[in-house]
């Protein structure tokens, strides 16, 4: 862990650490989480762009990518759109 942290990291693990004992195919909703944040940012690229070469951002890559498409294709459909299935405005 680094040893200074954003102040959005710990409500992070927070989060996540709940969807894993709580979601059914957490790796399905982590998935959506990302591709949801990816349309926020504009790509999925976008979410690795500070690190690109690094084994983090390709692992992170491979997930996002097998949900939106490797050239983003499916992207558009995660804008206004949450994890819960639900659309918002």
């Amino acid at each position: 862990m680094l040893p200074s942290q954003p102040d959005y990291t710990r409500p992070a693990i927070d989060a996540i650490t709940h969807a894993a004992s709580a979601e059914h195919d957490f790796a399905g909703w982590l998935a959506d989480v990302l591709a949801n944040a990816a349309a926020r940012l504009g790509s999925s690229n976008a979410l690795t762009a500070r690190r690109p070469g690094s084994w983090e951002a390709s692992l992170v890559d491979q997930l996002v990518k097998g949900t939106v498409g490797y050239h983003d294709e499916l992207l558009p459909s995660y804008t206004g759109h949450n994890p819960s299935g639900q659309t918002t405005n």
